[in-house]
């Protein structure tokens, strides 16, 4: 059985805790730059940072951190160091045959992905979200819990997609942009802005970004 480590001690990782393959992962414990906790959730904080950790290569990694940018970081610096990480697939999750997934994905309770769509690495699918046929959800994405992304579309690098949201078919979502819980997305989003709303608009524009 593989050792795992998972990056992130909050909320989030409670859910990848409910959802892990226990058959083939056993939690080594978690790495946490901010907490001051010794355990989380019954399982030891082992380190602060990767470098605390004595023969990292041995174990198997998963990011459980929210923030898109953050997570991006984490990610980059595991692929730098050549670490291996593992998709975390609730048992409940429905992910076609069809559809294709990148490394280092969270797919949580009764989330669903159709026929054609690919979600590449490092993104977060949570409960009972929904990613229709033939989208295209670019790295480092989170998209929140009962989201609705209908089909054909494509989702930019870094966003973060709020609960309760739905965005019609055929639109695009810029990088590292925000769709506002219960916003209703009727056409296309640029990149680095904020929306919210039904219909969904413009409420905020980032002066930088990713």
């Amino acid at each position: 059985m593989e050792q795992l480590i998972i990056i992130g001690a909050g909320g989030y990782a409670k859910s990848v805790l409910d959802s892990i393959d226990y058959y083939n992962y056993r939690l080594k414990g978690f790495l946490d730059s901010y907490s001051d906790k010794t355990e989380h959730i019954g399982y030891p904080i082992i380190a602060k940072k990767l470098d605390d950790i004595s023969d990292k290569e041995k174990y198997f990694y998963f990011i459980a951190v929210g923030n898109s940018e953050h997570r991006k970081v984490w990610y980059d610096r595991l692929r730098e160091l050549n670490l291996r990480m593992i998709n975390v697939v609730d048992k409940t999750a429905i992910i076609s045959p069809q559809a294709k997934i990148g490394t280092g994905c969270f797919f949580g309770k009764l989330a669903v992905v159709n026929a054609g769509s690919t979600v590449h690495d490092n993104c977060l699918v949570n409960t009972k979200a929904l990613v229709e046929h033939g989208c295209e959800i670019a790295p480092h994405v989170n998209i929140s819990t009962n989201a609705v992304i209908n089909g054909d579309v494509k989702v930019g690098t870094g966003s973060f997609i709020g609960s309760c949201s739905v965005i019609l078919g055929q639109l695009q979502v810029g990088e590292w942009s925000t769709v506002g819980a219960g916003a209703v997305v009727t056409k296309s989003v640029p990149s680095g802005v904020t929306v919210a709303g039904v219909p969904a608009k413009i409420i905020n524009q980032k002066t930088t970004f990713g």
